[in-house]
């Protein structure tokens, strides 16, 4: 009986923790690390929803995008 192997490199998800975390590193001018804005934005972003939206938007409006979410919690 023959099994069905899976592919041992893994997909990337477009929108998984990685790359949000990645796109939130090439900000560090505009979201400090050691920032409440940072820690916000990581908690923020384990919503998949959120993430999409993040890494859909244009860059240059990132860190304005997630100072308003902060502010509205």
């Amino acid at each position: 009986m023959s099994q069905a192997t899976s592919s041992l490199t893994p997909v990337m998800d477009p929108y998984g923790i990685q790359q949000v975390v990645k796109a939130l590193y090439s900000m560090l001018e505009k979201v400090s690390e050691a920032s409440s804005l940072y820690f916000f934005s990581l908690k923020l972003l384990l919503n998949k929803d959120k993430r999409i939206m993040f890494l859909s938007i244009n860059p240059n409006i990132r860190a304005l995008w997630l100072k308003m979410k902060m502010k509205d919690s």
